[in-house]
């Protein structure tokens, strides 16, 4: 189930639910009537969007502007919850509701299309229809709104003419060009139809099986090759990633090199969309100008920052790759200001630019200005976490414990650093410093503990080996001479746990290994070496009890 990306609407949908029947639906009019006008490149301040859907005027002020992307997402959200509490019955209605197979029907498009334009602001509600089953629907007059007002956006998806004689002769003729000398599958032969002619893949697909279906002696898809499998789709992957160019890759899986490029653009499109990019919004960003503002800021205040660092204050118990951090320069507060503007603009950058992008219809460019955005924001991320980087060493210092690494606690510092960087908001007027060293205490609070109780648990483990009964005489001057009790227990275990007591524990001919060394010379992790030496243990303190 969809979930708000806004506390503030979320709270509001909530409230909503408890108002009057006849003010609640007035209220879904209201928020729909809102959803036709909000402008994805725009930002908006909760005070208004509380009025525009209720007619009530918050009090105080608030700086927090809403980015047109999420209140676009969470308006049609709230519309859907808020209406399934209205039982509307579309019989009811005096105006005509479209179920989602009606609009398919009407305006010839494909039901993926309609969620489509859902994510781009078709407002639906939840109606009980007359078969008594309470499904999504959507206003017939909102349809027509919606089509009006995103026409350009939604042209290549939708087919307000039916597809006439001409065209589908059109169609097919090449269609069979692409299946024959080029060798096309059948997505490949839809897209690259749908891009000449402006129609929609689906569409396209659609038509030719229907000619395949009328006329069986002269299908087109049987002349195509089988659509890429997912084996062969890794392979050409593979190979990309490798550095193999396109044209050896079309060779190798005997494919046209415009499938091989496809099956990588694909495959990057699904990589980004995973991408989380959570950015802090600005008005600035919605300017005309503002990538140039907002590196001229950044510029600027790069020229400015030419701060040395106090050598006197480097404490001298650090080693010197630690102490080399106290000589990085800290960030002025206009510096930081223009690098948390930077940082979060790439990110909207990145947003915007996913959003506009039509998957069937990509090239490598259009992911590479996405991916552009991304490397830049990371590299703005890490000169602002080296510049910070300090803060985790000087707090880190005071949680240390005895039984307890100042790495570890520093690795540990750096994740909860590289977090607070993510959530933290300029516009609340506070230095980062500030923010991140709350965000590190409150972490240390949690993770300490913890450390602690595994430290003391690894010490009473390797204590538990000196249980095992010993009966050598106190002049035996060989300790790694081991008794033959030992070495029965010892046959207790299987050969990877004897492998790590042994070496650990310094029971074999070499002393005392550690765990990072047992982990690289047995291809385990640190930690796995430690769960196979506390299982080794407690199966010798259990052979042990028994053997008493």
């Amino acid at each position: 189930m969809a979930k708000f990306r806004i506390e503030k609407l979320a709270e509001l949908a909530r409230q909503m639910q408890f108002t009057p029947h006849d003010t609640r639906l007035a209220q879904v009019n209201a928020a729909e009537d809102l959803l036709h006008s909000i402008d994805v490149n725009k930002a908006y301040p909760p005070a208004f969007i509380t009025f525009r859907i209720t007619g009530y005027h918050p009090k105080g002020h608030e700086d927090e502007l809403l980015a047109g992307p999420a209140l676009q997402h969470d308006l049609g959200l709230l519309i859907e919850q808020v209406s399934e509490t209205l039982d509307l019955h579309t019989d009811a209605l005096r105006e005509p509701v479209l179920a989602i197979d009606d609009v398919t029907e009407r305006f010839n498009v494909t039901s993926k299309t309609i969620q489509r334009w859902r994510r781009k602001g078709l407002p639906a509600r939840r109606f009980v229809f007359p078969d008594g089953k309470r499904r999504v629907g959507f206003l017939l007059a909102s349809v027509e709104q919606f089509l009006n007002t995103h026409r350009d956006q939604v042209e290549r998806g939708t087919n307000f003419s039916q597809v006439g004689d001409a065209e589908r002769q059109e169609i097919i003729r090449r269609a069979r060009r692409l299946a024959t000398q080029c060798r096309c599958c059948s997505q490949e032969i839809a897209r690259r139809i749908a891009g000449k002619l402006n129609r929609s893949p689906l569409t396209v697909l659609h038509t030719i099986r229907k000619h395949d279906q009328e006329h069986p002696n002269q299908a087109v898809f049987s002349q195509a090759p089988d659509p890429v499998g997912d084996a062969e789709r890794q392979r050409m992957l593979r190979g990309y990633r490798k550095g193999v160019a396109l044209s050896v890759l079309a060779k190798r899986t005997c494919r046209p090199r415009s499938v091989v490029y496809r099956a990588i653009v694909d495959e990057r499109i699904e990589r980004l969309g995973r991408r989380k990019a959570k950015f802090i919004d600005d008005p600035l960003y919605h300017q005309e100008d503002a990538a140039s503002v907002i590196e001229q800021i950044a510029s600027q205040e790069e020229l400015s920052a030419g701060s040395r660092p106090d050598e006197n204050r480097i404490p001298r118990d650090l080693p010197a790759y630690l102490q080399d951090l106290y000589r990085t320069p800290l960030l002025s507060p206009a510096r930081e200001r223009a690098l948390f503007l930077q940082f979060n603009f790439h990110k909207y950058q990145f947003v915007s630019a996913r959003r506009r992008l039509e998957p069937q219809f990509a090239r490598l460019r259009d992911l590479d200005e996405l991916e552009g955005h991304l490397i830049r924001a990371t590299e703005t991320k890490n000169a602002i976490l080296h510049a910070n980087l300090r803060l985790v060493v000087s707090v880190a210092r005071k949680h240390l414990r005895p039984g307890l690494s100042l790495m570890e606690l520093i690795s540990d510092g750096n994740i909860t650093l590289m977090r607070a960087v993510e959530g933290f908001d300029i516009h609340r007027g506070n230095r980062f410093s500030t923010y991140a060293t709350f965000a590190l205490m409150k972490g240390f609070a949690r993770s300490v503990p913890q450390m602690l109780s595994a430290a003391r648990a690894t010490a009473v483990d390797e204590h538990v080996i000196d249980s095992v009964p010993d009966h050598r005489g106190a002049v035996m001057p060989d300790r790694l001479a081991l008794n033959d009790q030992v070495r029965v227990l010892m046959t207790r275990l299987d050969e990877r746990e004897r492998k790590v007591l042994s070496a650990h524990y310094g029971l074999g001919r070499e002393t005392g290994v550690t765990y990072e060394e047992l982990g690289e010379r047995m291809g385990l992790s640190k930690h796995r070496v430690r769960q196979i030496e506390k299982t080794a243990l407690e199966k010798l303190r259990r052979a042990a009890q028994v053997s008493h």
